[in-house]
């Protein structure tokens, strides 16, 4: 794959401009070689699936994905097996910005552009978190673009990197991929395989990391996300708890409330009376 090399200047317009801001839309017929550059990006996705070519590694990509890469990391995109358009919003900068970002507020961490791994800093925003973050970036993007604006933006993005749990801000990719996904009845019916199934490893490497990145078995990250869906479930809904069992992938009803009541400490029933938002 022929290589790339892009400079700041070529998307800046002025002297007086500190960084380039952008929305692209990617699809199929899109030229997505391979390239690197001397500056820093940040980048997130706002809608669609995709792939991260990053260092010779794939990292999938999904909706609130964001990426920090640093000068010479050598990347592109491509899509997923659906042709899926990828939307994304990327910030870039001069990479001389990076010591002073580093000295103020990450001096004895290295953390987010200054991560000491093959692969650079990512983390999965939650709806709430992407959103308010477009919402700053569709202001900013027809505003002046010095120094200030860019330390305005860039604040946003490391505090919400911050928010983020740290043990889960430097797991593998592919099992922040996993934990982002596996949130519906058709994964959930899969049980733990269907887990699995999104991270491509297996079984017994994915316990692995789960216990040495979340101190938790793989059987109980699945059982967790069931019962984080069916807490939604009973405060969103008016579904059936029988329903809501079955699409969590419980079989017996009586194990699910065993279950449920020890995690939230009541009943789903006792649960829904408490927290249901359907008025």
């Amino acid at each position: 794959m022929l290589e790339k090399k892009f400079q700041l200047n070529n998307f800046i317009a002025t002297e007086q401009e500190a960084f380039h801001i952008a929305r692209t839309t990617i699809h199929s017929k899109n030229d997505l070689r391979l390239h690197n550059h001397e500056f820093a990006e940040v980048f997130w996705i706002k809608e669609g699936n995709g792939i991260h070519l990053i260092n010779q590694q794939e990292v999938p990509l999904t909706k609130g994905t964001l990426c920090m890469i640093r000068p010479n990391d050598k990347h592109t995109f491509k899509l997923d097996k659906n042709h899926e358009n990828l939307v994304i919003t990327n910030i870039a900068f001069d990479k001389n910005n990076l010591q002073s970002y580093k000295q103020r507020y990450f001096s004895n961490n290295n953390s987010c552009f200054w991560l000491k791994e093959d692969l650079p800093f990512t983390v999965q925003l939650d709806i709430d978190q992407l959103n308010e973050l477009s919402a700053i970036t569709d202001r900013l993007i027809s505003q002046p673009r010095g120094i200030l604006e860019l330390d305005y933006i860039m604040i946003h993005i490391f505090r919400l990197a911050n928010t983020i749990k740290g043990e889960q801000s430097h797991i593998p990719h592919w099992l922040a991929y996993a934990l982002e996904n596996y949130n519906t009845p058709e994964k959930f019916k899969g049980g733990i395989q269907g887990f699995v199934a999104l991270t491509e490893r297996s079984v017994d490497h994915v316990n692995r990391m789960l216990q040495k990145h979340l101190k938790q078995t793989l059987t109980e990250t699945v059982i967790k996300a069931k019962l984080l869906y069916a807490g939604q479930q009973l405060s969103m809904t008016n579904s059936p708890i029988k329903t809501i069992c079955h699409n969590c992938g419980f079989e017996s009803v009586s194990y699910f409330y065993r279950l449920f009541k020890k995690q939230a400490g009541c009943t789903p029933v006792e649960f829904r009376k408490k927290n249901h938002k359907i008025f």
